[in-house]
């Protein structure tokens, strides 16, 4: 029995985190792009960009969304 409690918080605990969204991303901002209040994020490693309102940053990796 509290083996399978152990499997499920394990399995539950990997839903939560997900981490095959969070890959080996880079984020550097660029705040001379945009004007208009936002702040653009561009990833080193695969090259995504997004833009966000200042004071957030990107969590997840946006390389299979080109």
């Amino acid at each position: 029995m509290i083996l399978v409690l152990g499997v499920l918080i394990v399995v539950a605990l990997i839903l939560v985190l997900q981490p095959w969204k969070r890959r080996e991303c880079r984020w550097r901002q660029d705040t001379r792009k945009l004007a208009d209040g936002r702040v653009l994020f561009t990833c080193v490693a695969c090259g995504a960009e997004t833009a966000l309102p200042k004071g957030r940053e990107p969590r997840y990796c946006l390389a299979g969304e080109k």
